[in-house]
């Protein structure tokens, strides 16, 4: 049968909760039972004074199990959801294959997209199969129901305070790849993955050769695609590339350009090479180049020190730039003077 998979249910606080212990070790015995099983069992805990009300299962299955098989496992936990009155338990499945995770984090709210999310147990199969050396870990997508609320006496929904979340993911590739399997990764998921391309993804190269990709709403376009392959083939002056696309308090593209030195001298030289090279892509995109891979920015989006440059748009820093830095600007950003 192979090395097994985990399969893990987790729930968190309430108020008040019905015991659902017997319902709990039913299920856990049905699942033992479904192909592919290996083993189940289940962690379940009722103790509102403590603040600890949650459900907690893990499943293990055979290395070899099938989309179908995987489908039917968690079609069986969210109908188990819909049947019986979890109201209170913070609950979360999580399918675990070594490192590699499927999970379905649907809180303590009611789910409404159960035929999606068992056709993501089947993806996520598929995606292990597409990557095989990767480490894979993929959360659902999750809708909830609006929640209820009463206006002038009557009944009305309004918008609750978890709506759910769109699906999120993250392929680790093997220690010895680098940035062209990154690339070839994003293509094949562009390719043959569409379904899943608005969630949220990280592609993460090897510790040997680091770089990565993270992008929210959409894949990469082939044009972003080969200025990363230009900026990371240009190794003249070493560096790690990381690009980010629609991430938050940035602009819509962001490439992140972290040197191997600390001197600010390298990273302004970095910076004067390759942001004719960022430039080709449509504006605005913020280009960094610092000895930080996520650069020298706070919580509030604002460079707290150099080498950053808002391409066809205007940066917001917390200092005063340099005549080095003042010239990238007048160059590449359009800020109002």
């Amino acid at each position: 049968m192979g090395a097994a998979l985990i399969v893990t249910a987790v729930a968190a606080c309430s108020n008040a909760a019905p015991d659902r212990h017997q319902r709990a070790d039913r299920l856990t015995q049905q699942l033992r039972a479904m192909p592919g099983v290996v083993a189940a069992t289940a962690d379940l805990a009722n103790n509102v004074a403590q603040g600890m009300v949650y459900f907690w299962l893990t499943v293990q299955v055979a290395d070899d199990i099938t989309g179908d098989q995987l489908a039917a496992l968690t079609a069986h936990y969210l109908d188990e959801l819909h049947a019986v009155d979890y109201t209170g338990y913070q609950t979360e499945l999580d399918v675990h294959r070594d490192r590699n995770v499927f999970a379905v984090d649907s809180d303590t709210r009611p789910v409404t997209n159960s035929d999606q999310i068992t056709e993501q147990a089947r993806r996520w199969v598929a995606l292990r199969h597409e990557f095989p050396s990767a480490t894979i870990t993929f959360h659902a997508t999750i809708t909830h129901p609006p929640s209820q609320s009463h206006t002038n006496g009557g009944p009305g929904p309004t918008p609750g305070p978890d709506l759910g979340h769109p699906n999120t993911g993250t392929i680790e590739l093997p220690e010895a790849a680098d940035y062209t399997a990154v690339a070839a990764t994003v293509t094949a998921l562009a390719t043959r993955f569409p379904d899943l391309s608005g969630g949220t993804w990280t592609i993460s190269a090897g510790k040997a050769h680091p770089a990565d990709i993270t992008t929210t709403q959409r894949l990469p376009t082939p044009d972003e695609m080969r200025v990363w392959n230009e900026l990371n083939a240009d190794q003249s002056i070493p560096h790690v590339d990381a690009m980010t696309i629609n991430a938050a308090a940035t602009a819509p593209v962001w490439i992140s350009e972290k040197t191997r030195s600390h001197d600010i001298a390298v990273a302004f030289q970095l910076a004067g090479e390759h942001l004719a090279t960022a430039a080709q892509l449509p504006a605005p995109v913020l280009y960094t180049s610092t000895d930080q891979i996520q650069a020298h920015r706070n919580y509030y989006g604002q460079t707290t020190s150099p080498v950053a440059i808002t391409i066809g748009g205007c940066t917001a820093r917390t200092y005063p730039p340099d005549p080095a830095e003042q010239t990238l600007i007048a160059t590449y950003e359009t800020c109002r003077r």
